[in-house]
């Protein structure tokens, strides 16, 4: 392996359960919350007639989507669950409702039962599909002419014959959510206006896809993994999601895991009020609370570089793959960045390896990032400082604990955690500190001095 074959092992994307590339993190993470979801899906699994609701929270970037699917496949296997993972579109990450998420999993769990070879019965199917057409569409629209449903074919999709109709029904309503903020409000709001019958519908099809397993020889026990819910943003679309719709998201008839954003999961909402049980992906620890490094931290995020990039081969020494373990945070997504910054700019520098000049040439690009984010810094840096100091939170200002301070200065903690600038630490004993690419940053050394005070 050369330099020039790194990048294309440098994606993003999440790696499914048989990539060469997945590493797993658990040890490296420091923490039982993990295990402990593993253990309660498995003990629901042998529940009847009850349904395992949950919350997984965690920073952007920390893993969660990779580790999801290794949990997805490992219960399968084991016999427990049959899995259905679901992504939110990104046109709904700033405009997110119960109503579009159920329509969009009826739409999911029909196509990938298609593809697996073990559809959905076209008669359940097309119930759902003209329910939701019948109270979405305009009666005068052009949908049905659009989809080609004459009135004899749709005479025949009642009685479930074909389960193409339905389908192209499914995909109609979720290229107009997806596509249209005006559709998608049109849709939302009659959807809302017949929400019984909605979470009705949806539990009848629900309970359909569980005989259809049954009857394929697959585990009866449908697992939907509602992915990506971490990326809502502002954080009120995320509290209505949640709040608003938190009793219709925990009433449908099925195993669900509902990612959510970390700055939810702060004062005044706690989700635990909403999910019976909510479990944490902190960042991999780099650093212990005290400041000290955490060396099976960064073991376990070398042991990830490895699996992408020939340490031997890629870097000068195994100090600089540990110095961008560090320097990451513990943040799965900012270490492959830098691991790619740091390859491109030893290619373009003409080395053969990447070295410490190109490693922290990326810890320095990281940093320029994130002073975009931080303006101005007179306000944002002493507010980290805090946060570094303390490794919880910033302090109210003297005169400013008035009710809308407060809700300020939560709203203020929760966009550092949205950003990346603050990361979450150990799920058993939480803590947050400062990125430590921030903390490469001159004006946060400047405010770090001065909230240190003068040393003796």
């Amino acid at each position: 392996m050369s330099l020039n074959d790194s990048a294309s092992r440098l994606q993003l994307q999440p790696l499914q359960p048989d990539d060469q590339l997945y590493a797993p993190l658990d040890k490296a993470r420091a923490t039982q919350e993990l295990s402990k979801l593993e253990i309660f899906l498995r003990n629901s699994a042998k529940t009847p007639n009850a349904f395992a609701k949950c919350a997984f929270v965690g920073n952007r970037g920390s893993g969660k989507s990779t580790y999801l699917f290794h949990l997805e496949h490992e219960l399968e296997q084991a016999g427990f669950f049959t899995p259905v993972h679901v992504f939110l579109d990104p046109s709904l990450e700033s405009d997110c409702d119960y109503s579009d998420l159920f329509l969009l999993m009826v739409n999911e769990i029909a196509d990938q039962f298609q593809k697996r070879e073990h559809p959905v019965d076209p008669a359940e199917l097309s119930k759902v599909s003209l329910w939701f057409a019948e109270i979405t569409l305009d009666k005068d629209s052009e949908w049905k002419k659009e989809i080609g449903l004459t009135a004899e074919a749709e005479a025949s999709a009642r009685t479930g014959i074909p389960g193409i109709i339905s389908l192209k029904i499914l995909s109609k309503l979720k290229s107009m959510i997806v596509g249209s903020e005006t559709s998608r409000k049109q849709i939302r709001q009659r959807l809302q206006n017949y929400a019984s019958d909605l979470r009705a519908r949806m539990n009848d099809f629900l309970d359909h896809a569980r005989v259809i397993l049954k009857t394929a020889g697959k585990p009866d026990r449908l697992l939907i993994v509602q992915d990506n819910l971490d990326r809502l943003g502002p954080r009120e679309v995320a509290q209505r999601l949640f709040t608003t719709g938190g009793d219709m998201l925990i009433d449908i008839r099925a195993d669900i895991i509902y990612t959510a954003p970390s700055a939810l999961n702060l004062a005044p909402l706690d989700l635990s009020r909403i999910f019976p049980h909510v479990f944490t992906m902190p960042n991999v620890k780099v650093r212990l609370r005290s400041g000290k490094t955490h060396k099976a931290g960064i073991d376990g995020l070398v042991a990830l570089i490895g699996r992408r990039l020939s340490l031997d081969l890629i870097f000068e020494s195994e100090k600089v793959a540990r110095f961008l373990a560090e320097k990451s945070g513990g943040s799965v997504r900012d270490l492959i960045r830098m691991l790619d910054d740091a390859q491109l700019q030893a290619q373009v520098d003409g080395k053969d390896r990447v070295d410490m000049a190109s490693a922290k040439a990326a810890v320095r690009k990281a940093a320029t990032n994130f002073t975009r984010l931080l303006r101005p810094g007179s306000v944002y840096y002493p507010i980290l400082a805090d946060v570094h100091l303390t490794k919880t939170e910033f302090g109210v200002p003297e005169g400013e604990a008035t009710k809308k301070g407060v809700a300020d200065a939560r709203e203020f903690f929760a966009e550092l955690i949205g950003n990346g600038s603050v990361l979450e630490y150990n799920g058993d004993d939480s803590w947050h500190d400062v990125h430590p690419a921030v903390c490469e940053i001159q004006q946060f050394q400047d405010a770090l001095d001065k909230a240190s005070g003068p040393q003796a």
